[in-house]
């Protein structure tokens, strides 16, 4: 999201077998990396380039401590290597992980079966509805 406004999105099918939901919220968290990467790209090249961390919210904790201390969870040491890339980024300060509670995870609506005032609310905090 960009002043208030969602700016992109996509949901996708894993092509990996997770092992747990750790691992499964773990490789989320990698894809939707890669496009924050993608983003900040593309926003340097129009001159907006920014030296702050972008903010990933996510809501598994566990995911969170495996993408910021990589030592935390020995049993996702069979992760495949470029799995560890979500790290890096953190390490080197450009993507920081953010709880957030499933309750307020906008992007929810996208990929679940919601209740229509939870569409209306997922629908104003993208500010596609007014």
């Amino acid at each position: 999201m960009i002043a208030g406004g969602a700016i992109g999105w996509y949901s996708k099918l894993q092509t990996i077998v997770a092992l747990s939901i750790t691992e499964a919220e773990y490789m989320a968290a990698v894809e939707a990396g890669k496009e924050i990467a993608w983003m900040r790209n593309i926003l340097s090249e129009f001159g907006y380039g920014g030296h702050l961390p972008s903010t990933l919210k996510m809501d598994n904790q566990s995911a969170i401590t495996v993408s910021k201390n990589p030592e935390h969870h020995s049993h996702m040491k069979h992760l495949d290597l470029r799995l560890y890339w979500l790290r890096d980024k953190v390490e080197h300060s450009m993507i920081h992980p953010d709880f957030i509670p499933t309750t307020e995870m906008i992007a929810n609506c996208l990929t679940k079966s919601v209740p229509a005032p939870k569409v209306r609310f997922c629908g104003e905090q993208m500010g596609v509805l007014a």
